[in-house]
């Protein structure tokens, strides 16, 4: 039996991530992932395993950084990956780790990579720079850039 489903191709998948992540809805960006489905910070050496540890992870971020946005600079698409450039700007509003907010401001640039299947993510990777981040997190001069 042939299955005919119909599925949102990588790309509409990766716009509707970064959709969600500009509204902050960690619920939202976490049901596009497998039940399965893993992220994984490159810079940080994590992957959050699972939708649960996914939105953890998301809820956490946007708790610290509540005005976050993804600027999609570009993105490409094959039949079962997206991936595309973004800058993230965000200030840190809240501590997140041992960071001790201080209204830092962050402008990060990056590159997300999705692998897909039956319209929902299997696996992401996300690359950004660990070095421009404590640099900018560790200015304590809200208005200067690092």
């Amino acid at each position: 039996m042939e299955n005919n489903a119909s599925y949102d191709s990588p790309g509409t998948i990766f716009k509707r991530l970064h959709a969600a992540y500009n509204r902050h809805d960690h619920a939202e960006a976490s049901a596009l992932y497998a039940i399965d489905g893993e992220h994984e910070d490159i810079a940080l050496s994590h992957v959050a395993r699972g939708r649960d540890a996914v939105a953890a992870g998301l809820a956490h971020f946007f708790t610290a950084f509540p005005d976050a946005h993804w600027h999609a600079l570009d993105d490409l698409e094959t039949t079962d990956r997206a991936m595309g450039r973004y800058v993230l700007t965000a200030t840190l509003q809240r501590d997140m780790g041992n960071l001790k907010a201080a209204g830092q401001r962050l402008e990060l640039r990056g590159v997300h990579i999705l692998e897909t299947a039956q319209g929902l993510i299997q696996r992401s990777e996300d690359f950004w720079d660990s070095k421009t981040f404590h640099n900018q997190m560790n200015t304590i001069n809200t208005g200067a850039k690092a």
